[in-house]
């Protein structure tokens, strides 16, 4: 019994031994525990602290960098400043380039005469060149042109250096009368060719077709718009014929004449001076009939200089038919009758002077020769004589 009694306690106290170590144990880890969990928290406090300093540093180099940015930012508007003003000033710069393009000078016409009119020639051509009509007006209204235009790919064994188109006429306007502010009207009395349209012929190698006048024949009605005219009482197809030519793109700078029917406009330069013109047109003819003069010498058949003495004598001919509209418009009154007379004499005796060369061959073959070498001799020995008229 007291065994029993014995072992019962040791039992218990073995038990509550046994529970005592299990809770110390508990307690132990508790403390361990909270002991890591403090070290840990101080580890982390410890870490907070640089944190907070780079933080303070992150916000220093923030309020650099906010500096830097504001610093910038002004340049940035002072550059963009900078850059506006000069393109206002760039721009306007080109308005008053635009402005002073626009403000083109042109001569004001009051009253529109054939006078007014024959201080101009005329000009109808597409501006890329190739082909071109030209005329000039006197005071009287009288006309005077020629239209040119080449082909030399349209040839063939008879006319090896290609096809020209010409047109050489004269004729007059009449009734020219004011319509409104900018617009005059004339009609065209009549037209003249020197060749007869639609005929043909070949000479050195080329092929000569003659045709209408190119703007002038196709109408007899005719407007005439003053420098000033703003561009939008035209139209389109008119504005292209002369727009190349125009120096603005708001009003007309020059006189213009136009066939409204056929949407023509022909354009218009000052006219040289009579003495210019003369001159001008005398070396040109004159430099030709010196080429053919030269080309006669090496000539060994008489059928080519009979050619060759009627080209020089076509050549002269041109330039004393050119040279005389022009003195017949310069010379006036009694000095102009006297002229005439004069024109009309000398005429007569260029004619007997170039029969009697040729009556000295007695008919053989040097007689032609000799006729149209008399007749180029003195009718460029003349043109000479009427350029110092105009003189």
């Amino acid at each position: 019994m007291k065994r029993k009694v014995c072992f019962t306690f040791l039992t218990i106290l073995s038990v509550c031994t046994f529970m005592a170590c299990n809770h110390i144990s508990e307690n132990t880890s508790e403390n361990i525990d909270t002991d890591l969990i403090l070290q840990e928290n101080i580890e982390i406090e410890e870490s907070a602290e640089p944190e907070k300093d780079q933080t303070e540093e992150n916000s220093e180099v923030n309020e650099i960098s906010e500096e830097n940015a504001e610093s910038d930012s002004n340049t940035e508007l002072e550059d963009f400043s900078e850059f506006e003003e000069e393109k206002e000033t760039e721009n306007n710069g080109e308005t008053e380039e635009n402005n002073e393009t626009e403000e083109v000078n042109y001569e004001i016409i009051d009253n529109l005469t054939f006078e007014v009119l024959s201080q101009y020639s005329y000009y109808f051509s597409s501006g890329a060149g190739g082909w071109s009509e030209e005329f000039n007006i006197e005071r009287d209204g009288y006309f005077k042109g020629k239209y040119y235009d080449s082909d030399m790919g349209s040839n063939a064994d008879a006319y090896p250096y290609g096809t020209c188109y010409s047109s050489n006429y004269s004729g007059y306007f009449e009734n020219l009368k004011k319509i409104d502010e900018y617009t005059y009207e004339m009609t065209m009395r009549e037209i003249h060719y020197k060749e007869v349209p639609g005929t043909e012929e070949i000479e050195d190698g080329i092929r000569y077709i003659y045709t209408d006048a190119y703007c002038l024949g196709g109408n007899d009605t005719f407007k005439v718009y003053l420098p000033g005219t703003p561009l939008t009482m035209l139209s389109e197809d008119i504005i292209i014929w002369i727009s190349y030519y125009n120096d603005s793109d708001v009003v007309l700078t020059m006189p213009i004449i136009v066939d409204e029917e056929n949407a023509y406009g022909i354009c218009s330069f000052e006219r040289l001076s009579a003495l210019e013109d003369a001159t001008m047109n005398y070396n040109h003819y004159k430099e030709s009939y010196d080429y053919y003069t030269e080309l006669a010498a090496e000539t060994t058949s008489t059928a080519e200089m009979v050619d060759n003495a009627k080209c020089r004598y076509e050549i002269a001919d041109y330039c004393l038919n050119y040279l005389w509209d022009i003195v017949r418009y310069e010379v006036e009154g009694e000095e102009y009758d006297k002229l005439l007379n004069e024109q009309r004499e000398w005429v007569s005796q260029k004619e007997a002077q170039a029969q009697a060369n040729a009556d000295e061959w007695e008919g053989g073959s040097g007689a032609p020769v000799a006729y149209y070498d008399t007749l180029a001799d003195m009718t460029m020995e003349r043109c000479g004589e009427l350029l110092d008229y105009i003189k």
